[in-house]
């Protein structure tokens, strides 16, 4: 054990100068002499003593110790080692602690040392550099810079001397030493020493200085060919190491976002790389991206940039990308109510993917990407709740993917395999599993995804109209509608074939039905909901008139057997037709050539129909046409369009009282069977529904008023369309109560005849019963209660349903309101039962539930007042039972003599057996 306080004294006597700028040689002759006079020891020894202690071999080369610059390094590095082994720098115990000042003596004298024994011996051409320009290259004693590396490997493991980043200049020297050594032919035991001190600078000191300096000193002009390999091969492999490309873009971020992504990018992707490196650095960037939320763009741009490079890195991307959603898409396993994705896990992926593909137009992966997962984001955008933000993100996913495709080809292969439901194919498309579904706890509040029961298949492409309807991107609702219309044309024009082999088997007679009709029955229904999106007409009208109406020529000479479906389509398309030509003036003079190429189809449709709604459509619009009525408001208008005309402004306007007043003209107009108005049932249809989302009760009750007076002109059509928006889960709450209202009112009005219509009503109140929305749920029952009774209790082929739906929410439902739909449900249905005896199973436990209702006083009171009409019905069918013959007719004697030949029983009997 030695003095360290004489070296400390030692140190606290030399001149440092050299660390920060060059000194003359007096100052190093001085250091010299006064390092002489506390080491005894010979330089030689000394020497020979750091190359037994750091395991380096003397070279054959004499170091000249007449050199005062070598003299100095040697006893530098004789002063660190014997500090660096005197003292436990790694210790934490009080007598192993040196003070501040001593600390940053040892800090000073590394950094001189460094200066000398690195910085001063490097490769010639480094010293080209701006960074070394000011250091005099001494010459090179290839034994002594052995010795300086060793020994500053051991000295930067010594953590106190990193304060303030005291040793990041001493690290690049290091770094910048060992590369020149490497170039200079080293022996195999020379060269393993120098690869241990890079694997300690990459391993164990900052990875970002690591790469800041590798690309620092590649920098350098007019370097040698050896020195350009070896530094590229530096970067390489560590770029191709854990954790790589986070460290180089840690080394070059900049203020400027933009500027540090463009640099980055360039660097990790270039064509030179191989193959394996490339796709290892596919790899890296997907984790770092998922994991970071800083420096995300510059890993979105090296990305585009790979997968630009060649097809390899392309299908690389792709199998990343389908890994992503592999625990949706093919869960492991499938054990009932197994929770495959929290909502974390979920909105995690579906963040990184809207990075991935929306941060930039042009600094992104392509969109090109996105189309095997449509289906996929469509089922996440149709089930996610609108309270979640990563529902605008599925949407950006989607409307980027279609808004990119090309309008004439690929928009409509794309749309045509949506609305198809193909999932097989060339190439596969994602979609979720059928054993998966989106649940919203009630309690919690969080979505999970969870393996259910066999789901059935879904028509997520209906998810599409509401997205672009809700959107704002009408230039891409425009385009999607003109490309629906085409592929609606082509199925409806598709030669049909004459004859169908027999059908032996429900699955072949399930894929028959499918298809021949389902993709025709989707594109109806999509072309429905988006003829009368106000913002489409608008679009069509400005940039996407003259393809409108080419498609429409070709839609009016369509002969198809059975017309229903084909003169539907024409309904609604000459309706939307005679509102662009009536809205617009300027598009009724500019196409007025091309306008009237449809007086032929159009005068040949009205000859061919006998539909009255597709003639009162005909006979306005070809007026049109024909240029009768140069604009909707002029003096010569019919006075009846005209009225309509008036009646569809107070409608539209803001103010609640003028809109009340339009919806009177309407009503008035109806109930007068005024020709015009009844041509534009759709669009006052379109109107209602439109002003049915109104706040205020005045406005949307009179709304309601209007439903029921346009059922008696298309009842089917009304309450079709009611119970979509009814079960339409993406709109408001306060909208769909207020439509199940219209729904309730409008079956009234019909009356016992809605009885044709049953199925559509009571499913579509079966489906609210199910609802998680507690509000939802409450007003379906009550709904359901007055629907029995209004069709007079004929509910048999539903009443097992209902009973199973009412048990559900009284044994489990929370929601006292939805509780006492559910009881007043059950006394309505006791009272449809005609005859007890086709319901004496059920009869007991009704009766015993209803019972218990009743006679818990801690129970609600209107509960319980229900329980009790139900008891009452009860009690009053059992008398009118017992009174009537049919029990006695149903009676079956038997004679059974008790206690013969009957084993004796043990025990006490049941008190229903002794009686």
């Amino acid at each position: 054990m030695i003095n360290t306080a004489k070296y400390f004294a030692l140190l606290e006597n030399l001149n440092f100068k050299h660390a920060a700028s060059n000194a003359g040689l007096e100052v190093l002759q001085s250091n010299l002499k006064i390092l002489s006079k506390y080491i005894q020891k010979d330089l030689k020894e000394q020497m020979q003593e750091l190359c037994i202690a750091l395991q380096v071999e003397k070279e054959s080369d004499e170091i000249d110790l007449k050199n005062c610059v070598n003299c100095y390094i040697i006893q530098l590095l004789h002063v660190l080692h014997t500090l660096s082994i005197n003292i436990n720098f790694h210790s934490d115990a009080k007598e192993d602690l040196i003070s501040v000042a001593h600390l940053k003596l040892c800090i000073r004298t590394t950094q001189e040392l460094s200066y000398y024994a690195l910085r001063s011996q490097l490769h010639e051409d480094f010293y080209n550099s701006a960074v070394f320009k000011d250091v005099q290259r001494v010459s090179c004693y290839r034994s002594l810079v052995y010795l300086s590396v060793q020994m500053f490997i051991r000295l930067l493991t010594i953590r106190q001397l990193h304060i303030a980043n005291a040793m990041e200049l001493v690290q690049r020297d290091l770094l910048a030493a060992v590369i020149s050594l490497r170039v200079g032919q080293p022996s195999q035991e020379q060269l393993l020493q120098l690869n241990a001190a890079l694997a300690y600078l990459w391993q164990s000191e900052s990875k970002a200085d690591y790469f800041r300096h590798v690309l620092l000193l590649k920098a350098t002009p007019n370097l040698s060919a050896p020195l350009v390999k070896e530094l590229h091969h530096q970067l390489l492999s560590k770029l191709g190491a854990t954790h790589g490309f986070a460290s180089l873009l840690a080394a070059l971020q900049t203020p400027n976002a933009t500027q540090s992504a463009e640099i980055v990018a360039q660097i990790v992707a270039q064509r030179g790389f191989s193959l394996r490196l490339q796709q290892r650095l596919i790899e890296q960037i997907f984790d770092f991206c998922a994991m970071q939320a800083n420096g995300i763009m510059a890993g979105v741009l090296s990305l585009r940039r790979l997968y630009e490079l060649n097809v390899e890195n392309r299908e690389c991307v792709e199998r990343l990308l389908s890994s992503h959603w592999l625990p949706l898409t093919s869960p492991v396993d499938l054990l009932n109510g197994l929770i495959i994705w929290e909502q974390a896990q979920l909105c995690a992926c579906i963040r990184l993917w809207e990075q991935l593909f929306c941060s930039s137009s042009v600094a992104c992966l392509p969109s090109v990407l996105l189309v095997p997962f449509v289906p996929l984001l469509l089922q996440l955008y149709k089930h996610l709740p609108q309270m979640l933000t990563e529902r605008k993100a599925l949407a950006a996913l989607i409307l980027r993917c279609l808004d990119n495709r090309e309008s004439k080809q690929e928009l409509p292969a794309v749309l045509q395999r949506l609305y198809s439901l193909e999932l097989s194919g060339p190439p596969p498309w994602q979609a979720l599993h059928t054993r998966l579904a989106i649940k919203l706890s009630s309690q919690s509040g969080l979505v999970t995804v969870q393996v259910e029961q066999q789901q059935e298949e879904e028509n997520y492409c209906r998810a599409l109209t509401a997205l672009l309807k809700a959107g704002s991107d009408h230039t891409l609702t425009a385009k999607i509608f003109l490309a629906l219309l085409g592929l609606m044309l082509q199925q409806l024009q598709a030669n049909e074939p004459a004859s169908t082999e027999l059908l032996s088997t429900e699955t072949e007679l399930a894929d028959f039905l499918h298809s021949k009709y389902h993709l025709k029955l989707e594109l109806l229904v999509a072309l429905e909901q988006l003829v009368w999106h106000e913002p489409l007409k608008a679009q069509l009208a400005a940039t996407q008139s003259k393809n409108f109406i080419q498609l429409v020529a070709q839609l009016m000479a369509i002969k198809v057997h059975p017309s229903e479906m084909a003169e539907h389509m024409q309904l609604l398309i000459l309706l939307l037709l005679q509102e662009l030509l009536e809205r617009s003036e300027q598009m009724q003079m500019q196409l007025s050539e091309f306008t009237r190429q449809l007086q032929q189809p159009l005068q040949k449709l009205a000859s061919g129909t006998s539909n009255p709604l597709l003639l009162n459509a005909l006979q306005p619009l070809l007026e049109l046409v024909n240029g009768k009525q140069p604009s909707r408001l002029t003096s010569t208008a019919p006075a009846s369009l005209a009225s309509f005309q008036k009646a569809r402004e107070l409608i539209e306007n803001e103010q609640p009282h003028l809109q009340v007043y339009g919806i009177q003209l309407m009503l008035e107009a109806l109930r007068n069977k005024d020709p015009t108005f009844l041509s534009q049932s759709h669009r006052i249809i379109a109107l209602a529904l439109s002003t049915l989302k109104q706040k205020e009760s005045y406005t949307f009750l009179n709304c309601v008023r209007l439903f029921v007076q346009l059922v008696h002109i298309m009842e089917a059509e009304v309450l079709d369309l009611l119970s979509d928006e009814y079960l339409s889960e993406t709109a408001d709450l306060d909208y769909r109560l207020v439509v199940g209202e219209a729904i309730l009112k409008a079956a009234q009005e019909i009356g016992p005849l809605c009885y044709r219509y049953k199925a559509v009503l009571i499913n579509c109140f079966l489906h609210g019963a199910r609802s998680p929305l507690d509000e939802f749920r409450s007003s379906a029952y009550a709904n359901l209660a007055q629907l029995c009774r209004l069709l007079t209790y004929q509910v048999h082929s539903f009443f097992q349903e209902l009973l199973q739906l009412i048990d559900a929410e009284l044994s489990s439902g929370r929601y006292l309101p939805a509780k006492r739909g559910a009881l007043l449900v059950l006394a309505e249905l006791l009272s449809g039962m005609d005859n007890l005896l086709n319901y004496q199973d059920m009869l007991l436990p009704i009766y015993r539930l209803l019972r218990a209702i009743e006679a818990n006083e801690s129970c609600d009171s209107q509960m319980r007042q229900h329980a009790a009409n139900g008891l009452k019905v009860i009690n009053e069918k059992c008398r009118e039972l017992l009174k009537s013959e049919a029990p006695v007719q149903q009676l079956q004697r038997e004679i059974k003599v008790l206690g013969i030949k009957e084993p004796s029983a043990k025990g006490k009997r049941h008190i229903l057996e002794l009686n």
